[in-house]
């Protein structure tokens, strides 16, 4: 398509006998045509880094030129290295899909010439409706692709890499790693077009990617999902920080912090790809229940809830979690005993790390873990005890309600 485009502003370039420039609708360069005409530095810097400079693309798009059927003189900007030119806009099917650029300085430009320049840009507005076609076909055909790979039918994912392979959309081999995003469902309920903002955030987020080989799919219920494959992924702390900026532009979007971004473990080639996507799911699962985790977490960081995820939990008797720290739960209303039991837990029973975390005198901390002994008819002194009490805490969070408020 980029050869016949520029096809279209060589022929026009030839009967008009001045440069041509072709933009996308994000004024973006799409193709350009040498002359021997003077050229300003506005389209030396659209031609070098496919993009104007900020203000005056702002400008151009102040005159109308997204509105208007038909060509749009420009007046320049002196000051700014810009030549005054005429902006033909090229749509199809009223769609606008481009703009057509001639400078004309001096305002030489005919009607009839005009006339050529609107026919150039219906025929370009032809091939780039039918590009955008195709694309979406192809863009269509890849997240149904990416729904097969992530499947539980082995036999489907089998189909789904080999047809990803053959096509060049991801690599066969090397490594993968899925990225996952959750919108709470109250944001889903409350925000117009949420799911909408959903799926252009992962569009945007597979860009920022590029040059890996990245491929997102949205699906009903706020959830999304991008995999990024390549020969060798770039360090986890690169990957976190695009899953980072993914989870900040949502939240942005739709003005709320109830989005929950999982990075789920590297595996290696694309048929074991549905490991990492299934690891995102448990990350979303688990932050969607417990506290204390970030909008961004990796599989890494879940701990014991990586085993416990697992765990049949509607099915588990109520006596899974210890009948002593029941006990503490119910009778500790303002979560003050949990909360110390489990950083204390958490922290290995070191005594100087759990009083800095939580902000309270030595004294007070062994109060209160003779409180919880007390209490739960436990003993922190002894190890099965300990485990107990510590599996328990963490298996509680995911049976009912979190313990701390």
């Amino acid at each position: 398509m980029q050869e016949e485009l520029r096809a279209v502003a060589e022929g026009l370039a030839a009967r008009l006998r001045r440069a041509v420039a072709i933009d996308d609708p994000e004024i973006r360069l799409l193709v350009h045509t040498a002359h021997d005409e003077d050229v300003d530095d506005y389209r030396v810097q659209s031609v070098l880094e496919r993009q104007g400079p900020p203000d005056i693309v702002e400008y151009v798009r102040s005159l109308g030129i997204a509105t208007s059927d038909g060509p749009v003189r420009i007046p320049g900007m002196p000051g700014r290295g810009m030549l005054g030119r005429a902006c033909v806009p090229i749509r199809c099917d009223r769609q606008l899909l481009g703009y057509l650029w001639l400078i004309d300085d001096a305002g030489t430009l005919t009607d009839g010439e005009l006339r050529l320049a609107a026919d150039a840009a219906a025929a370009a507005g032809q091939l780039l409706h039918r590009q955008q076609l195709l694309g979406s076909l192809r863009d269509s055909r890849d997240r149904e692709l990416l729904r097969d790979l992530v499947s539980d039918n082995e036999s489907v994912r089998t189909h789904a890499a080999a047809e990803l392979a053959r096509a060049d959309v991801l690599p066969a081999d090397g490594q993968v790693v899925a990225i996952g995003v959750r919108i709470g469902e109250e944001v889903l309920a409350a925000v117009d077009g949420a799911a909408t903002e959903l799926d252009l955030a992962l569009q945007r987020g597979v860009r920022h990617l590029v040059p890996l080989c990245p491929l997102a799919m949205s699906r009903s219920g706020g959830h999304g999902t991008v995999l990024v494959a390549d020969r060798r992924l770039p360090p986890a702390a690169t990957v976190r920080s695009h899953a980072e900026e993914l989870q900040s532009s949502l939240a942005r979007a739709l003005d709320s912090d109830d989005v929950r971004v999982g990075i789920g473990p590297v595996v290696a080639g694309l048929p074991a790809a549905h490991r990492s996507a299934a690891a995102v799911e448990d990350v979303l699962r688990v932050t969607d229940v417990v506290p204390g985790f970030g909008p961004v977490v990796s599989y890494e960081e879940l701990g014991i809830y990586r085993l416990l995820v697992h765990l049949p939990i509607d099915e588990l008797p109520v006596d899974a979690v210890p009948a002593g720290l029941r006990t503490l739960m119910e009778r500790d209303t303002g979560g003050q005993l949990v909360e110390t039991l489990e950083t204390y837990l958490d922290e290995a029973g070191d005594a100087r790390a759990s009083v800095a975390r939580l902000h309270v005198h030595r004294g007070t901390l062994y109060y209160r873990l003779s409180r919880i002994e007390e209490i739960s008819g436990m003993r922190l002194g002894s190890g099965g005890d300990r485990l107990a009490l510590h599996l328990g805490l963490k298996l509680a969070r995911l049976i009912g309600p979190p313990a701390r408020p």
